[in-house]
């Protein structure tokens, strides 16, 4: 009790969480940024520390920027009285932004601790503390605990005892550490965390409103007339795409993760009641899907929703594998007209889907489940994939087949195709050749990714 007493009534010791989008380059020099959407992972870091008694806040540095252009990080970090700062480093794209944030801010800042964490830092934790000697430290997988415990560390000064902290990579006496303790979340302690608190982030109700990409020269960027927010259903995957940075062996190799962890389908309501309520979240989006043969988990969830909200939640949900029938009449049930449900089957050439996708289906599969979704009046969007070394009639062919799908059923909204870049961890990055690909054109080390997103405008 003395100990959290004296954390929460510490007003020089505050904490922040940031997330730093690509910044990118318009042809008139003026800035843009993607993945502009926060890692939903940064909330429960928050919540943990707000548990232990921390003050913490989360920063998204594009809003901030859009909202004040002379808006200054170290500005922030030395009027708050940062100590403490976390970096979002979980998709490759924000690799060079982040990267510079920070080497800005510890320039201005040197005394303040600087950890990095998210699915890239993880992967690349040894080479990135090695190239950037101004980063502290690295949360190499799952951060709750982590986190809670590096934090006590350096708010008691003991920035150089860190050997017993889970998923940690640090530097003493010049040399790269990999803690041996690890912690991977169960579904019992998904439950335990918070996975949204509106008084913790910044701005909050301006981030509810971001585009998919912003630009700082425009105004008005801020006014998506739809208010979204991503809730966490789970952690893990069962299925190996070959693209993807999130399947059951990147999960396994970089995280540790050889098991689904689900929250439960009652601390999922809980949260959305507050979004909706506390919020004014409009639509909710839901992306886990980890394993279509077994969806008990997910047909509770969609149980519970039909009989809190009727019908009445409008979500966009996005599946990994094919609905059936009874799956589709229970979403329909549970969610509004104005829903949309995403299913992605990468490719009309069915070969070329049995050997990328994991969780495969064939076309006819497919379009009975069309069918029957538009029997059941659910409007769906449907994505397509352009990946390399596949010949570009197959593009085609896949083209060709979303207008004719669009054709075909009124609630189809839209088909999108979309070209399929090289994700750390992911099975054709990690072995290339097998997959028809050229050795030399694969990203190997994270300077690679850092080089690939470079821009020559100063951002922040």
């Amino acid at each position: 009790m003395e100990l959290e007493k004296e954390i929460k009534f510490n007003k020089n010791f505050k904490c922040a969480l940031v997330h730093t989008p690509q910044f990118c380059e318009n042809p008139d020099g003026t800035l843009y940024s993607n993945v502009n959407f926060c890692a939903m992972g940064l909330y429960p870091l928050a919540g943990e520390l707000k548990k232990e008694g921390f003050d913490v806040e989360i920063l998204h540095i594009g809003i901030e920027k859009y909202l004040d252009k002379n808006f200054s990080l170290s500005k922030y970090v030395k009027d708050n009285s940062v100590k403490f700062l976390a970096f979002s480093l979980h998709w490759h794209p924000q690799s060079f932004s982040v990267i510079e944030t920070i080497r800005k801010l510890k320039k201005e800042c040197p005394d303040v601790f600087i950890v990095l964490g998210g699915f890239t830092a993880s992967y690349f934790a040894k080479e990135i503390l090695k190239e950037f000697g101004f980063i502290d430290a690295i949360i190499a997988g799952e951060g709750e605990i982590p986190i809670s415990l590096l934090t006590k560390k350096v708010f008691y000064g003991c920035k150089d005892d860190l050997e017993k902290i889970p998923n940690i990579v640090w530097k003493k006496d010049g040399e790269i550490i990999r803690n041996r303790e690890k912690f991977v979340a169960l579904s019992k302690d998904l439950d335990t965390f918070k996975f949204f608190d509106i008084k913790t982030m910044r701005n909050y109700e301006h981030y509810a409103k971001i585009p998919f990409v912003l630009n700082y020269a425009k105004e008005e960027e801020l006014n998506n007339p739809m208010t979204s927010q991503g809730v966490c259903l789970g952690r893990g995957c069962t299925g190996n795409c070959t693209w993807c940075g999130g399947g059951y062996e990147a999960l396994k190799k970089v995280i540790g993760r050889d098991f689904i962890s689900y929250r439960s389908a009652d601390s999922v309501i809980d949260e959305i009641k507050t979004l909706k309520k506390g919020c004014g979240i409009e639509v909710f989006r839901f992306a886990f899907d980890p394993d279509p043969k077994d969806r008990k988990h997910l047909i509770t969830l969609l149980e519970k929703i039909s009989d809190e909200f009727c019908g009445k939640l409008t979500a966009a949900f996005t599946l990994f594998g094919l609905p059936d029938k009874e799956l589709l009449e229970l979403y329909a049930r549970a969610f509004s007209k104005e829903s949309i449900l995403s299913i992605s089957p990468e490719f009309y050439n069915e070969d070329l889907r049995k050997r990328h996708k994991a969780f495969y289906f064939s076309n006819n599969e497919l379009e009975e489940a069309l069918d029957c979704m538009e029997e059941l009046q659910i409007r769906s969007e449907l994505y397509f994939s352009i990946i390399p070394s596949v010949d570009k009639k197959e593009n085609e062919k896949s083209e060709a087949y979303g207008k004719f799908l669009q054709k075909k059923y009124s609630f189809v909204q839209q088909y999108m195709i979309i070209p399929i870049i090289y994700e750390p961890a992911s099975p054709w990055t990690l072995c290339p050749e097998k997959f028809g690909i050229k050795k030399e054109a694969v990203p190997k080390k994270f300077l690679d990714y850092y080089n690939n997103t470079k821009i020559e405008t100063e951002f922040i």
